[in-house]
């Protein structure tokens, strides 16, 4: 739908600015009057460039809606009416695909449909967690308390995200690094010594015979290797997508050293969080369990959880299924079945996710200091087979004459 910049006058005469999205000019013009304004100027939004469509493409980032939550948050707490508060965070948010979602979201509640219904449109931007919290504030009144706890636990998410993406970046532009001056050896060095070997007219040991293939191989070749690693990408999106691709991967997440621990402790800390928010902000157990299965990104923890959620629809203990399922730790049942005895099951799992956090940000921590020895072996490695492959020639040559 159309977005129109515009600017228009109140009845004091005060020069008021904004954005509304409506399907045609007419749409629009009416939607501006309804607020009591004179509406002076009306253009409707170009095309963008080719910079910003490539961004809003890639979707709204979670600090926009961290933000997005806590003012609506303040706004409400404040007394703000709902439709008011929608208009306010429209006009002030940067990013244009959530400020698209905010005016939908804001002509559909004007309509009188609730907020958790609106949202619930934009499963990509508000994730099935937000909507049962929006819907359990709306149910119990306690939007601007509700609201809050969800921007206090996203912000620790996306803080703990933040931590982890920076822990990869060193291991990512180290290995980059390597598979580049591989390929410029390969491809710019080697093919000229092969030359002057050839005229050496000596036997060349295997190791400089295999790097010279490869060498030959990949600059007669180049096009068939980028159309493996393009089928290779492509094969592996598919296979991911596939029941059996999903349970590989993500028992491979959890296997792979250094990593398998990291991963599946951050795996709980998602789990923990989420599900401490929900059964603390009303939800019941079993739905909270079953929207804990879509927040996890791990098909096990998925599957395990959407047999507790069966499991306990059923009448069992939560504790007690997940006492016997070998992907949680004794920790959990263990803490769980004290949160039912005492029935403070919310503030157990808080403090259980915050143990889990805590245990995966020391493993984060160390994470650059475990990975820099393998990383140097790998790199030693490497050059000590160019310097092996490239030198020998050369010295069974001066040693022979």
């Amino acid at each position: 739908m159309p977005i129109y910049n515009y600017a228009a006058k109140d009845k004091a005469g005060k020069q008021i600015t904004g954005v509304v999205e409506a399907a045609n000019d007419a749409a629009a013009i009416s939607l501006i009057k309804s607020k009591d304004l004179y509406v002076v100027s009306l253009t409707k939004k170009g095309k963008d460039s080719f910079l910003e469509d490539l961004v809003n493409f890639r979707g709204v980032p979670g600090g926009e809606k961290v933000a997005f939550t806590r003012q609506l948050a303040t706004m409400v707490a404040a007394g703000l009416p709902l439709t008011k508060a929608l208009e306010v965070l429209a006009e002030q948010t940067q990013n244009k695909k959530m400020r698209a979602v905010i005016l939908d979201c804001l002509r559909e509640v004007e309509g009188g449909m609730p907020l958790s219904a609106s949202i619930a449109k934009y499963p990509q931007v508000f994730p099935p967690t937000y909507k049962a919290l929006v819907r359990a504030g709306e149910a119990s009144g306690k939007m601007q308390e509700i609201l809050l706890s969800l921007a206090k636990t996203m912000e620790a998410q996306q803080d703990f995200r933040s931590k982890f993406k920076a822990a990869m970046i060193y291991p990512a532009i180290v290995t980059v690094t390597m598979i580049g001056v591989f390929v410029i050896m390969m491809v710019f060095v080697i093919p000229k010594l092969s030359s002057m070997y050839e005229s050496l007219n000596v036997e060349l040991p295997l190791p400089t015979k295999i790097l010279l293939f490869i060498s030959g191989f990949m600059v007669k070749f180049w096009w068939l290797l980028i159309l493996a690693s393009i089928g290779g990408f492509i094969g592996y999106v598919y296979f991911k997508k596939t029941d059996a691709g999903r349970a590989f991967l993500s028992k491979l997440a959890f296997k792979l050293p250094i990593f398998g621990k990291i991963n599946k402790q951050k795996e709980l800390t998602e789990f923990t969080q989420t599900f401490s928010l929900l059964i603390g902000s009303g939800i019941p157990i079993v739905e909270a369990l079953q929207i804990s299965s879509d927040v996890v990104q791990n098909q096990i923890y998925r599957e395990s959880l959407a047999g507790a959620a069966r499991s306990v629809e059923k009448g069992y203990t939560l504790s007690k299924y997940l006492r016997a399922d070998v992907n949680f730790p004794p920790v959990v049942s263990q803490m769980i079945g004290v949160g039912e005895e005492t029935g403070a099951l919310d503030s157990i799992m808080s403090k259980l996710s915050e143990y889990f956090a805590s245990e995966t940000e020391n493993e984060i921590k160390g994470l650059s200091t475990a990975i820099e020895p393998i990383i140097l072996i790998m790199l030693g490695a490497m050059v000590g087979l160019l310097i092996l492959s490239i030198i020998t020639p050369i010295y069974k040559l001066t040693t022979s004459i």
